[in-house]
């Protein structure tokens, strides 16, 4: 199964599949829907590839998150483990300046256990990693500049989860460090017209794929995610 194929109608979204070993950027404002969306991407692509994945939360505790995709109607995959490091933060606060060094070491012992076919990892959220993170902020790209080719080196395709700001339109263009470091980033966001909200998806960048940079209507069905072409007014994309 290709990337794509993982949540209905992100193949409309795409002509050409997410290439593997890719760092993709999961972007957008509370309640956009990006644990979700990869989330689901990873257990629905896990689960058909016969490969193995690792979901780290730094949010939520295991037993929250899968409530909370379940919720949603998007299936738990055997084949993805979920990392709690939520019970751990005020721990890792005394050791902040090590954080991407144990994160690192926890993913590297999960590919080492379960070998070539751990392909897939997923952080849960960048912004909380942040929060705990005693750097500065002319030492963070480099950091995570590391912390990111020692993955792709692993053959691993990575997916970083970051919040931002509320947006209210679909015209801004911050990427951030993230954006720099990244090979494709998802923008989840909400786009209001009149008394209307839709949450949408648009592709920022993917290198070496073929795909739209309109934005796409992104909802909850019975069975998880969906994408759909919608009708927006909005001003023209400049990035």
């Amino acid at each position: 199964m290709r990337f794509i194929d993982t949540i209905d109608g992100l193949n409309e979204v795409f002509e050409t599949d997410i290439p593997k070993d890719f760092m993709i950027l999961i972007k957008g404002a509370a309640g956009t829907l990006k644990s979700g969306f990869t989330f689901q991407m990873l257990t629905n692509y896990l689960d058909s590839s016969g490969e193995y994945g690792l979901y780290i939360t730094l949010e939520q505790s295991r037993e929250n998150h899968i409530k909370n995709m379940q919720s949603m109607g998007i299936s738990v995959s055997k084949r993805l483990h979920i990392s709690d490091f939520s019970d751990y933060r005020v721990q890792y606060d005394d050791f902040s300046d090590d954080l991407i060094d144990l994160l690192q070491e926890n993913i590297i012992e999960f590919k080492e256990k379960i070998g070539d076919k751990c392909t897939c990892v997923a952080l849960d959220s960048l912004g909380a990693l942040y929060s705990l993170l005693d750097i500065e902020r002319i030492n963070l790209r480099k950091r995570l500049y590391r912390f990111l080719e020692i993955l792709r080196r692993e053959n691993i395709t990575m997916f970083l989860i970051l919040e931002t700001e509320t947006d209210h339109s679909m015209e801004g263009s911050e990427t951030g460090t993230e954006g720099f470091l990244a090979d494709g980033i998802i923008e989840l966001g909400l786009h209001f017209q009149g008394n209307t909200a839709n949450r949408y998806l648009r592709v920022r960048k993917m290198r070496a794929t073929a795909h739209s940079m309109e934005p796409w209507i992104l909802t909850v069905a019975g069975n998880g995610l969906k994408v759909y072409k919608g009708t927006f007014s909005i001003s023209p994309c400049l990035d």
